[in-house]
Protein backbone atom coordinates (compact mmCIF):
# COMPACT_ATOMS: atom_id res chain seq x y z
CA UNK A 1 0.00 0.00 0.00
CA UNK A 2 1.49 3.34 -1.19
CA UNK A 3 0.71 6.14 1.70
CA UNK A 4 -0.37 9.26 0.01
CA UNK A 5 -0.46 12.49 2.84
CA UNK A 6 -3.30 14.46 2.97
CA UNK A 7 -4.05 18.27 4.04
CA UNK A 8 -7.48 19.49 4.10
CA UNK A 9 -8.59 23.10 3.84
CA UNK A 10 -11.33 24.48 4.93
CA UNK A 11 -13.14 27.15 5.07
CA UNK A 12 -16.36 29.44 5.57
CA UNK A 13 -18.35 32.06 3.82
CA UNK A 14 -21.46 33.89 5.36
CA UNK A 15 -23.30 36.15 3.16
CA UNK A 16 -24.14 39.89 4.81
CA UNK A 17 -26.86 40.59 3.01
CA UNK A 18 -25.95 43.77 0.81
CA UNK A 19 -22.35 44.10 1.88
CA UNK A 20 -20.57 41.07 0.36
CA UNK A 21 -19.36 37.77 2.40
CA UNK A 22 -17.22 37.00 5.60
CA UNK A 23 -14.92 34.37 4.47
CA UNK A 24 -13.06 32.81 7.43
CA UNK A 25 -11.11 29.54 7.90
CA UNK A 26 -9.73 27.56 11.18
CA UNK A 27 -5.62 29.16 10.36
CA UNK A 28 -6.68 32.72 9.61
CA UNK A 29 -8.95 35.81 10.97
CA UNK A 30 -12.08 36.36 8.69
CA UNK A 31 -11.80 38.97 5.45
CA UNK A 32 -14.37 40.47 3.72
CA UNK A 33 -15.32 39.14 0.74
CA UNK A 34 -17.41 41.26 -2.28
CA UNK A 35 -18.32 40.10 -5.48
CA UNK A 36 -16.81 40.80 -8.77
CA UNK A 37 -18.55 43.99 -9.78
CA UNK A 38 -19.94 42.95 -13.16
CA UNK A 39 -22.10 40.59 -11.91
CA UNK A 40 -24.56 43.13 -10.14
CA UNK A 41 -22.94 41.76 -6.66
CA UNK A 42 -21.99 44.46 -3.94
CA UNK A 43 -18.37 45.94 -5.09
CA UNK A 44 -17.29 47.34 -1.33
CA UNK A 45 -13.89 49.22 -1.06
CA UNK A 46 -11.78 47.28 1.45
CA UNK A 47 -13.03 43.94 0.01
CA UNK A 48 -11.61 40.98 -1.83
CA UNK A 49 -13.23 39.44 -5.00
CA UNK A 50 -12.49 35.61 -5.25
CA UNK A 51 -11.13 36.18 -8.54
CA UNK A 52 -8.39 38.67 -6.45
CA UNK A 53 -7.93 36.06 -4.03
CA UNK A 54 -7.47 33.10 -6.79
CA UNK A 55 -4.62 35.25 -7.97
CA UNK A 56 -3.00 36.16 -4.99
CA UNK A 57 -3.03 32.28 -3.99
CA UNK A 58 -1.12 31.69 -6.97
CA UNK A 59 1.18 34.24 -6.58
CA UNK A 60 2.01 33.14 -3.11
CA UNK A 61 2.27 29.54 -3.73
CA UNK A 62 4.85 30.55 -6.45
CA UNK A 63 6.55 32.71 -3.56
CA UNK A 64 6.50 29.08 -1.36
CA UNK A 65 7.15 27.37 -3.90
CA UNK A 66 10.16 28.50 -5.00
CA UNK A 67 11.71 29.36 -1.58
CA UNK A 68 11.34 25.32 -1.12
CA UNK A 69 13.31 24.84 -3.76
CA UNK A 70 16.00 27.52 -3.38
CA UNK A 71 16.38 25.63 0.21
CA UNK A 72 16.59 22.57 -0.92
CA UNK A 73 19.40 23.48 -3.57
CA UNK A 74 21.27 25.77 -1.42
CA UNK A 75 20.28 29.20 -3.01
CA UNK A 76 20.66 32.20 -0.77
CA UNK A 77 17.65 34.28 -1.19
CA UNK A 78 18.36 37.75 -0.32
CA UNK A 79 14.81 39.43 -1.55
CA UNK A 80 12.05 38.40 -3.14
CA UNK A 81 9.13 40.38 -4.19
CA UNK A 82 6.36 39.88 -6.53
CA UNK A 83 2.61 40.79 -8.57
CA UNK A 84 0.89 38.89 -10.79
CA UNK A 85 -2.24 39.54 -12.96
CA UNK A 86 -4.91 37.54 -14.36
CA UNK A 87 -6.99 38.22 -17.39
CA UNK A 88 -10.75 36.57 -17.07
CA UNK A 89 -12.79 36.87 -20.42
CA UNK A 90 -16.61 35.46 -21.13
CA UNK A 91 -16.85 32.67 -23.73
CA UNK A 92 -18.72 32.16 -26.06
CA UNK A 93 -20.97 29.64 -24.22
CA UNK A 94 -21.01 33.21 -21.50
CA UNK A 95 -18.91 31.37 -18.68
CA UNK A 96 -15.99 33.25 -17.92
CA UNK A 97 -12.74 31.81 -18.34
CA UNK A 98 -8.97 32.78 -18.00
CA UNK A 99 -6.94 33.69 -20.43
CA UNK A 100 -4.00 34.21 -18.55
CA UNK A 101 -2.37 34.41 -15.30
CA UNK A 102 0.96 35.91 -15.09
CA UNK A 103 3.61 36.35 -11.83
CA UNK A 104 6.27 38.05 -12.13
CA UNK A 105 8.72 37.67 -9.35
CA UNK A 106 11.98 39.90 -8.32
CA UNK A 107 14.19 38.03 -7.04
CA UNK A 108 17.78 39.03 -5.44
CA UNK A 109 20.87 36.32 -5.03
CA UNK A 110 23.90 36.11 -3.49
CA UNK A 111 25.97 34.79 -6.73
CA UNK A 112 25.97 34.17 -10.29
CA UNK A 113 25.72 30.32 -9.64
CA UNK A 114 22.34 30.93 -7.61
CA UNK A 115 21.43 33.52 -10.36
CA UNK A 116 21.18 30.17 -12.92
CA UNK A 117 19.66 28.32 -10.32
CA UNK A 118 17.23 30.36 -9.39
CA UNK A 119 16.48 30.02 -13.44
CA UNK A 120 16.01 26.82 -13.57
CA UNK A 121 13.65 27.41 -10.37
CA UNK A 122 11.59 29.28 -12.08
CA UNK A 123 11.65 27.44 -15.50
CA UNK A 124 9.93 24.32 -13.64
CA UNK A 125 7.28 26.06 -11.79
CA UNK A 126 4.82 26.73 -13.99
CA UNK A 127 3.73 22.53 -14.07
CA UNK A 128 4.58 22.14 -10.65
CA UNK A 129 2.82 24.99 -8.63
CA UNK A 130 -0.39 25.41 -7.77
CA UNK A 131 -3.05 26.19 -10.13
CA UNK A 132 -1.42 23.73 -12.71
CA UNK A 133 -0.61 20.78 -10.46
CA UNK A 134 -3.83 21.66 -8.65
CA UNK A 135 -6.75 22.53 -10.05
CA UNK A 136 -7.00 19.63 -13.04
CA UNK A 137 -10.90 19.09 -11.28
CA UNK A 138 -14.42 20.13 -11.50
CA UNK A 139 -15.85 21.68 -7.74
CA UNK A 140 -17.98 19.11 -6.64
CA UNK A 141 -20.47 21.01 -4.90
CA UNK A 142 -22.99 19.78 -1.84
CA UNK A 143 -25.29 22.37 -0.81
CA UNK A 144 -27.62 22.03 2.21
CA UNK A 145 -31.12 23.74 1.90
CA UNK A 146 -32.96 24.94 4.54
CA UNK A 147 -36.44 26.85 4.08
CA UNK A 148 -36.96 29.30 6.49
CA UNK A 149 -40.58 30.71 8.07
CA UNK A 150 -41.42 34.13 8.29
CA UNK A 151 -40.54 34.41 12.04
CA UNK A 152 -37.25 32.68 11.44
CA UNK A 153 -36.27 35.46 9.36
CA UNK A 154 -37.01 38.05 11.32
CA UNK A 155 -35.14 36.68 13.98
CA UNK A 156 -32.25 36.41 11.98
CA UNK A 157 -32.62 40.27 10.83
CA UNK A 158 -32.99 41.61 14.17
CA UNK A 159 -29.82 39.94 15.21
CA UNK A 160 -28.23 41.33 12.51
CA UNK A 161 -29.41 44.88 13.81
CA UNK A 162 -27.02 43.81 16.85
CA UNK A 163 -24.32 42.74 15.33
CA UNK A 164 -24.49 39.58 16.27
CA UNK A 165 -21.93 36.92 14.14
CA UNK A 166 -22.83 33.48 12.73
CA UNK A 167 -21.39 30.05 14.82
CA UNK A 168 -20.96 27.18 12.51
CA UNK A 169 -20.69 24.00 13.54
CA UNK A 170 -17.56 21.77 12.83
CA UNK A 171 -19.52 20.35 9.53
CA UNK A 172 -20.05 23.77 8.21
CA UNK A 173 -23.63 23.99 9.40
CA UNK A 174 -25.33 26.55 11.56
CA UNK A 175 -25.39 26.23 14.88
CA UNK A 176 -26.54 29.61 16.06
CA UNK A 177 -25.78 33.06 16.83
CA UNK A 178 -23.25 34.51 19.04
CA UNK A 179 -22.54 38.06 20.26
Amino acid sequence: MTYVPITEFETRLQWQRGCGALLSGDRASAIPLGGTGDTGGPWNEGQWNPETLLVGAVEGRTLWAFLEQARSLGVEVLFYQSSAVARRADGPDGLPHYTDLIVRPHVAVRSEKDANLARGIFEALPERCFPSSMLRLTPRIEPIIDTWDEQHAAALEEDRRHRQTWRWWESGRAAGYEP
